[in-house]
């Protein structure tokens, strides 16, 4: 099957570089310095039959939807040219990410299981995206080099 026909346009890889910063941060002073903004809070009653809300502010939800959103448009975004060895290189880089997801999963279920494991478990949901991006962006920058260097 031919990825590059499911894969999304360039222009939103660049979109998602520019929206990673600034959801990392924010991701980053929620975890841990409980930052909201104000203007998320919710009323009491607003879907309250549908959800129980006990933190009725979405900051929360905003900063974790911008991330994977961001990170999802930067992983499955098409590069400049795509072809047939940049497929087998994203293959490669997502079993590796998977790979390196359950390494993960395993090493912190024995280091940190008790009142950290729902921290660890909620920043390893960024894991696979993240891996897959830095071996495939390493193995690209390694590639261009290698080329620059031979001609």
């Amino acid at each position: 099957m031919n990825l590059s026909k499911i894969l999304l346009p360039h222009s939103y890889q660049k979109i998602g570089w520019i929206l990673l910063l600034p959801f990392a941060i924010l991701t980053f002073l929620c975890a841990f310095y409980e930052f909201e903004f104000s203007w998320l809070e919710m009323s009491p009653g607003t879907l309250k039959d549908v959800f129980n809300f006990e933190d009725r502010n979405l900051t929360n939800e905003l900063a974790i939807i911008g991330l994977l959103a961001s990170l999802f448009l930067i992983s499955f975004s098409k590069e400049k040219e795509e072809d047939e060895y940049i497929q087998k290189l994203r293959l490669d880089s997502i079993l590796l990410a998977c790979y390196g997801y359950f390494l993960l999963n395993v090493i912190g279920t024995v280091v940190f299981y008790g009142v950290d494991y729902l921290s660890f478990i909620f920043f390893n949901m960024f894991s696979i995206p993240v891996l897959f991006i830095l071996r495939f962006r390493w193995v690209m920058f390694r590639q261009d080099r290698n080329l620059g260097l031979s001609l």
